[in-house]
C-alpha cells in the first residue's frame, strides 16, 4: 500500500515513471475484470484503456482513503461496463469487484506455474466444450457472458425454467467432468 501511495505522490506531480508503474501493475486485472464481463477482447481492449484515461485525467483530484487505488480503477471501469450495457440495451450482471481475482501473471511466479495455469483454461475450455449444445451454450450466456436467465431465455427460445434447468445440469455435468479429469476433488 505504502509503494502506491508514493507512486499516486509521484504522479499527481506528473512523474511518468510513476505513472507508467502505476499503469504497469494494473493493467492485467482491470482487463481481466472487464473482459470476464464482456467476454469480447477488443472491447475489453478499449475499456480498459478508457479506464486509465479516466483514472489518469482524474489524478490530480484522487485522494487517498481505505479503499486501494485498485478498487477505484475497478469502480471507473465498472461505471464504464454499465454504460456499455445500457447502450446495448441489456444489464450487467451485478458484481462484487473486491472478490475479483488476483492478476493474470503473479510477478512471483516461476514459468512453470503460469504453463500450468494456462494448460488447465485449456483443459477446462476442452471439457466445457464437450458438454451437450444446450448445456454448454446456457453455461456460456449465464456464467460467461454473465447474462442474466430471461435475456439467455430469449436468445435460446426456451423458457426460464428450461433455461435454470440447462445450467444446472450443465454445471453437474462440468463437475463430473472436472473430478473425473482430477481438476477438482470430490
Amino acid at each position: 500500500m505504502l509503494d502506491d501511495q508514493q507512486l499516486i505522490i509521484k504522479a499527481q506531480q506528473g512523474n511518468r515513471t510513476a505513472l507508467n508503474a502505476l499503469t504497469t501493475k494494473y493493467w492485467p486485472s482491470v482487463y481481466r475484470f472487464v473482459y470476464y464481463r464482456l467476454n469480447d477482447a477488443e472491447e475489453a481492449l478499449e475499456i480498459t484503456q478508457e479506464t486509465f484515461l479516466k483514472a489518469l485525467r482524474a489524478l490530480s483530484k484522487y485522494r487517498m482513503t481505505d479503499a486501494t487505488f485498485k478498487t477505484y480503477l475497478l469502480k471507473i471501469a465498472q461505471n464504464l461496463i454499465t454504460d456499455f450495457w445500457r447502450k446495448q440495451g441489456r444489464s450487467p450482471q451485478v458484481i462484487d469487484i473486491t472478490e475479483f481475482w488476483e492478476p493474470i501473471v503473479d510477478p512471483a511466479e516461476v514459468p512453470e506455474e503460469i504453463l500450468v495455469k494456462t494448460e488447465l483454461r485449456i483443459e477446462i475450455q476442452r471439457l466445457l466444450d464437450t458438454l451437450p449444445e444446450e448445456q454448454r451454450r446456457t453455461v456460456h450466456l449465464r456464467l460467461i457472458k454473465g447474462l442474466s436467465v430471461t435475456e439467455t431465455a430469449k436468445i435460446m427460445g426456451k423458457t426460464e425454467a428450461a433455461i435454470k434447468m440447462l445450467q444446472q445440469r450443465g454445471l453437474r455435468n462440468l463437475r463430473k467432468l472436472f473430478i473425473e479429469n482430477g481438476i477438482m476433488d470430490n
